[in-house]
């Protein structure tokens, strides 16, 4: 949010959603800003002049959206081996609405136990690796290490891992390059919530993991912080062999561990049913160093519909028992949809969709977002499911199934408001309900929103914001829990539009948009077109791709060439003519 930040939250504070008609444009920090609520047009004027331009401007120029490019695999499993060879497919586990059971805990102490913090941590925004360089106690400054417990992938009886990795996002480090290491623990553990009262500065609850012991009050480590290391000792919290490690060099802003190691565990706990139990930490020689702290992300890292910066676990992965496969090349516009038609599963009760991007697409810096895998099945003639993601392996119990892939990247209908919370227990400069937390989001055609989130007690604020435009949303959010401002990733969501009802009453929604800004301000073809024509580009060009001929010649599609012919009508102010004229253009010789 840049170099205004605190002064734009002033005038944002307490806004709310309100109707096109009142509602005010302004431009800060050089873009339109729209303030949702109230027109506090004192509050904007007392801005800095850096700040605010109460001249509306036109809006950015919106990034290009690319188009989804690459091969869809579609694989079912079932009981035996199956003839055909098991192809090799590619998951990616991050938390988010899609995948939740993965947790990470913040473990500080020294190695004999003796200190006197026992917090674990899991809801902040980062954890640590390292010696701490500062705040002695007893001699020593304290040592930070990190476990993650990596739950509920399920993939075939009998899964090959091929390959693995683990991506971790970095807040910031030392000066200095430093080796971090990943290490299998052969204890499980309960991540807890923060202590006894949920706020990552108290003391575990019984049973919850800490510094000292796995569980408090039950089973402790063999050596504080998971510290024994043995091959073969019954009590050993990790094996003397490492699964993999990595180098991060000062300013880099993620860290890639994987290998062979790494790929062999987790096939051994794929198979066994269990979770990845991981234990990060700096070499053992760089422990022994002052000013080594690095700072990851977590899992519970910012909002809950943006990944950007939380670990990512990969797998390529085969299994036996391949009943048959399916590859679909797809080539998808941004918003546009593809279904496939209906198919047997063929006694499978195993279905994996894996989309691959094309070359092209994989070497895309920061590469395109992913698309929206959506499944749903069922028996004989009967009613499907509900639609579902397919973003993850399922086990089914279905006799056919269909898919449909939206070019969209968390897609919201038209109509529906984006929906997305934060829990973050770290806060120490006012009490919660006192923190101010901003979303910034930014329209396809530019405009921005500055919308507060809602506090809802237990450390959690919401945002609920209504789109009014179809194509691909950009966001963020901004806070102050601690004295340096935090600013998150960029997020992306896509709204889109599905079914035909929806498009005509969102035809007739702007349509009356349209006659309360004719009213208040008076109809003009040139200020429409600057403002709202965007919005019906997009919304005409979605219904269109919902029709076929037969449904366009239908009353229904009657019905929707009037709201069009409506809606033109009011953008124009002149009326739309009931069949074009066939003139034919005048020479100029």
């Amino acid at each position: 949010m840049g170099r205004c930040d605190g002064k734009v939250g002033l005038v944002a504070h307490a806004a709310r959603r309100s109707s096109a008609a009142t509602t005010p444009f302004f431009a800060v920090a050089g873009a339109p800003v729209r303030l949702l609520g109230a027109a506090l047009l004192a509050l904007v004027l007392a801005l800095p002049t850096a700040c605010r331009d109460v001249e509306s401007t036109s809006a950015e120029l919106p990034p290009l959206v690319p188009s989804l490019q690459g091969t869809l695999h579609v694989v079912g499993h079932g009981g035996g081996r199956g003839a055909a060879e098991a192809p090799v497919l590619r998951h990616h586990w991050v938390r988010g609405p899609t995948y939740g059971a993965v947790e990470d805990n913040d473990l500080r102490g020294f190695l004999d136990g003796r200190f006197i913090y026992g917090w674990n941590q899991p809801g902040q925004i980062h954890s640590r690796l390292g010696r701490r360089p500062t705040s002695p106690r007893y001699g020593e400054t304290e040592l930070f290490r990190t476990i993650q417990r990596w739950d509920a992938i399920r993939l075939p009886e009998g899964v090959e891992v091929h390959e693995a990795a683990l991506r971790l996002g970095v807040e910031d480090g030392p000066d200095r390059p430093l080796d971090v290491l990943a290490y299998a623990i052969l204890k499980d553990w309960e991540p807890g919530q923060g202590g006894t009262e949920r706020n990552n500065t108290s003391p575990p609850r019984p049973g919850e993991v800490w510094w000292g012991e796995a569980a408090h009050g039950s089973r402790p480590w063999g050596l504080p912080g998971v510290g024994f290391a043995s091959e073969e000792h019954p009590e050993a919290d990790t094996p003397k062999r490492a699964l993999a490690e990595a180098r991060w060099e000062p300013g880099q802003t993620d860290l890639l561990l994987e290998g062979a190691g790494l790929a062999a565990y987790a096939q051994a706990q794929l198979r066994a049913r269990e979770p990845l139990r991981l234990l990060l930490k700096v070499s053992d020689d760089l422990e022994d160093r002052p000013r080594t702290l690095i700072h990851l992300y977590t899992a519970n890292h910012g909002d809950l519909r943006n990944p950007a910066r939380r670990p990512r676990l990969e797998l390529a992965w085969s299994a036996p028992g391949l009943r048959w496969r399916r590859s679909v090349p797809v080539h998808l516009e941004a918003g546009r949809s593809l279904r496939l038609p209906r198919f047997e599963l063929q006694g499978a009760r195993h279905l994996s969709v894996a989309f691959e991007p094309t070359e092209r697409e994989r070497d895309a810096s920061g590469g395109p977002p992913p698309p929206s895998l959506q499944v749903r099945g069922g028996a004989g003639d009967g009613e499907p499911s509900a639609w579902r993601s397919a973003e993850h392996p399922l086990e089914v119990d279905w006799q056919w199934a269909e898919l449909r892939v939206l070019a969209a990247t968390e897609p919201v209908q038209l109509g529906d408001a984006f929906e997305t919370s934060l829990r973050d227990t770290w806060v120490r400069t006012a009490p919660p309900e006192q923190q101010e937390v901003l979303f910034e989001l930014v329209a396809p055609r530019g405009e921005r929103f500055v919308v507060p989130a809602e506090f809802r007690g237990d450390y959690t604020w919401t945002l609920s914001f209504q789109p009014d435009e179809l194509g691909r949303w950009r966001y963020r959010f901004g806070q102050d829990f601690v004295k340096k401002h935090y600013e998150s990733a960029w997020g992306f969501f896509d709204v889109v539009l599905l079914d035909r009802v929806r498009a005509r009453q969102q035809l007739a929604a702007l349509a009356d948009r349209l006659r309360a800004e004719n009213a208040a301000h008076g109809a003009s073809e040139d200020r429409a077109l600057s403002a709202l024509a965007p919005i019906f580009w997009r919304l005409e060009r979605a219904a269109m791709a919902l029709e076929t001929p037969e449904s366009f010649a239908a009353p229904e599609g009657r019905e929707l060439f009037q709201r069009l012919s409506e809606v033109r009508e009011l953008l124009s102010d002149r009326e739309v003519p009931d069949e074009p004229k066939l003139t034919p253009l005048k020479r100029e010789f």
